[in-house]
C-alpha cells in the first residue's frame, strides 16, 4: 500500500522571474504564505498570526500584504483568507495547476513585459487614494487642507518621520 501523497505535489516558479522591486517585508510575507498554503494557493492566516510568525509589528505585515496585493501576487478574499496568484501557487497536479493559470484574468498574469510598470502604477494610485483619504479626514476635522497649508511638503516629511519613530517605539516580541 502506498502512503498518501503530500497535499502539494506541483508548482512552477517561473512567475518569480517577473517579480517587481517591493519592500523587503513583502518578500518575507510572501515566503511565509507560500510555505503555509493549501492546494490551489489558499492561505488561512491573519495579519496578527503573520506578524507573530515573522516577529514583526502587524503594521509591517499590512505593508507587505499591500505590496503583494498591488503586485497581483496575492489576492485578498476575506479577512484572514488570501489566495496566491496561480502562477506561483502549488497544486495537487500539473493539470490542476495549468487549469488555475488558464482561468487567470489577463491583467493578473505575471509574465508580461510591463509588470514592473504596472506595479509602480498601482503603488502610485494607492498612494494617491491614501493621500486623498487622509486629506478628506483633515478637512472633515476642521484642519487646514493642502491649499491652506503652506508646508504641505514638510507635513509629508514629518509624517514619514513620525511613522519611522512610531515603528521604533515598539519593543521586540519575546
Amino acid at each position: 500500500m502506498n502512503p498518501e501523497p503530500p497535499e502539494l505535489t506541483y508548482g512552477t516558479f517561473n512567475g518569480f522571474t517577473y517579480m517587481p522591486a517591493m519592500p523587503g517585508i513583502a518578500y518575507r510575507v510572501l515566503f511565509r504564505l507560500l510555505g503555509t498554503q493549501e492546494p490551489g494557493g489558499r492561505c488561512l492566516v491573519t495579519e496578527e498570526e503573520l506578524a507573530e510568525a515573522l516577529d514583526v509589528h502587524r503594521s509591517m505585515v499590512g505593508r507587505g500584504l499591500q505590496a503583494l496585493i498591488l503586485a497581483k501576487l496575492v489576492f485578498r478574499q476575506a479577512k484572514g483568507v488570501y489566495l496566491l496568484n496561480p502562477m506561483i501557487s502549488g497544486a495537487r497536479s500539473v493539470t490542476e495547476h495549468l487549469e488555475a493559470i488558464g482561468t487567470l484574468d489577463p491583467v493578473d498574469r505575471l509574465d508580461v513585459d510591463d509588470y514592473q510598470q504596472r506595479y509602480d502604477a498601482a503603488v502610485a494610485q494607492a498612494e494617491r487614494e491614501k493621500k486623498e483619504k487622509r486629506l478628506g479626514r483633515r478637512s472633515a476635522a476642521g484642519r487646514p487642507g493642502p491649499a491652506e497649508s503652506a508646508a504641505e511638503g514638510t507635513a509629508d516629511v514629518l509624517n514619514l518621520s513620525t511613522a519611522r519613530n512610531r515603528s521604533q517605539r515598539h519593543s521586540p516580541r519575546p
